[in-house]
């Protein structure tokens, strides 16, 4: 979880638009996948012609090429809600361990890089002002640019 607001609890059912939307696309392309192998599997095997369909047997063959289409794609949508699913999953598990890296790698080194230039900053005013107070002292006139202005 981020340091924004660190005590976000969620319920195990609460599902993120991101991750709806996630589901919603992964199932369409997964059932859609599903159905054209089903439908090239049975085009490859041969599907009999309309004239060969005048036989009982050839209608209880039709009948059962029917049904192995229901099958084949009750199973293509079967297979592409789980695909879905676990894709839906493997997309908020990335997340939590980016948020993880995040957290624990990267935040850091942008705090210990701000420190460093926080000091850097602090070291050159020092430095400016160490002379200005010397030339002060001495009587001399002191035209030197503020540390990060234009005219540096």
């Amino acid at each position: 979880m981020s340091n924004r607001n660190p005590e976000r609890r969620s319920s195990l059912l609460d599902v993120t638009p991101a991750r709806r939307r996630t589901y919603a696309i992964a199932f369409t392309l997964f059932s859609l996948l599903g159905y054209a192998i089903v439908i090239w599997r049975r085009v490859t095997e041969g599907i009999p012609a309309a004239a060969d369909c005048a036989t009982p047997a050839a209608q209880t063959g039709m009948a059962a090429t029917a049904e192995s289409y229901m099958i084949g794609f009750a199973i293509a949508h079967a297979a592409a809600l789980g695909l879905s699913l676990v894709s839906a999953e493997i997309t908020g598990g990335l997340m939590v361990i980016a948020d993880y890296l995040r957290e624990k790698l990267v935040t850091p080194l942008q705090e210990k890089h701000r420190e460093e230039g926080r000091d850097e900053a602090n070291d050159r005013w020092r430095a400016w002002n160490r002379r200005r107070e010397e030339a002060e002292a001495r009587g001399v006139p002191f035209h030197e640019p503020v540390p990060y202005s234009d005219r540096e």
